[in-house]
């Protein structure tokens, strides 16, 4: 897996895409997204374990979404979800997002879970992740300062 390559998947005005590398790249300026933005986006390039979609509002590029340290064999994986543009955030844009990350998940894969790492001071991706249905796990075992979220993948 690596970059999306699927049909849009639309949830009102947010889309998630076929990311276009350039168009990502070029796009971002604030400090703190350039570097999650190239780290994720290269890994998705060159490896297997991450499939990255291009986060769209009313068509413009918005942000990233990902599932990461995936493998043949795994039945959950990691998300990771970052929005470029701070005008873009309250808007509902990653809530939205995130449940089309879901509903990819539960349609198009073998997975039965997915673990969301959220800083414990990051109060829009805690709502977010309780919003869509992730419940709090407490603590990060390895990092006191994030909260894991797990959703299970309904079963038919």
């Amino acid at each position: 897996m690596t970059l999306y390559s699927g049909q849009d998947i639309n949830l009102g005005p947010v889309t998630l895409s076929l990311p276009d590398p350039r168009e990502i790249e070029n796009s971002v300026s604030m400090p703190d997204m350039v570097e999650a933005m190239t780290q994720w986006l290269q890994r998705a390039m060159s490896g297997s374990d991450t499939l990255y979609f291009a986060i769209r509002l009313d068509g413009m590029l918005a942000g990233q979404i990902f599932l990461y340290d995936l493998d043949a064999h795994a039945d959950e994986a990691q998300v990771g979800l970052h929005l470029f543009d701070p005008a873009m955030r309250g808007r509902g844009v990653g809530p939205a997002a995130l449940a089309l990350l879901q509903q990819y998940v539960a349609e198009q894969t073998s997975l039965k879970r997915l673990v969301f790492m959220v800083a414990n001071n990051h109060s829009a991706a805690l709502r977010a992740a309780e919003k869509c249905g992730f419940r709090s796990k407490g603590k990060s075992k390895k990092d006191s300062q994030q909260v894991v979220y797990v959703w299970n993948v309904p079963t038919d």
